[in-house]
């Protein structure tokens, strides 16, 4: 498992990798993301795993800084798993060093369900879809289903832009039913 650090890391490793399976995360892994990377290394020769906390999906600061976070937990998961090549761990400026030529606005009609009270939340994340596939140029993205609707956005933003499928996988559950989030 090789740990890329910047853009200039991820090129490098990613420079002869073809049939590339991603899986985006912002950490507190959990077997919501076990099972993502499952299927990853199942469809694809190749799995990378984001780690990053996207502030621009937030909508109150507060709970930005109050996301969980323990990066040695989660690589001592991710390495445990055997099932990962590169785990990408990104700092704001490599993700957000480009500005967008045009800035992601939802249609009337998708800004309904949770989007209706989430201001910002939608576009953030497809901001962010947008920028991670841009710089990995994953075959694959895997992703759960248990947020439909931003699944269906994703889904729909990101293959008509680009060669990449969104691959939905089932929503893994706790042992008391509450949906594990991915």
């Amino acid at each position: 498992m090789k740990i890329l650090l910047n853009n200039d890391d991820l090129n490098e490793a990613l420079i002869n990798v073809s049939n590339l399976g991603f899986v985006l995360s912002m950490g507190s892994l959990h077997k919501g993301h076990i099972s993502l990377i499952n299927k990853s290394k199942k469809n694809c020769k190749k799995t990378l795993v984001s780690i990053f906390i996207n502030p621009k999906q937030f909508n109150n600061k507060n709970d930005f800084k109050k996301y969980p976070s323990n990066i040695n937990k989660d690589l001592f998961l991710l390495k445990k798993t055997k099932k990962v090549d590169f785990v990408y761990i990104p700092q704001f400026k490599d993700i957000y060093k480009s500005k967008q030529k045009s800035k992601i606005i939802l249609r009337k009609k998708d800004k309904i369900l949770c989007a209706k009270f989430r201001k910002d939340h939608f576009e953030g994340v497809l901001d962010v879809m947008d920028r991670f596939t841009k710089l990995i140029n994953p075959n694959k993205i895997f992703m759960g289903e248990k947020d439909y609707q931003q699944l269906y956005l994703v889904k729909r933003f990101i293959e008509k832009k680009y060669k990449t499928k969104i691959i939905a996988c089932k929503t893994i559950r706790a042992k008391n039913k509450y949906a594990l989030s991915s």
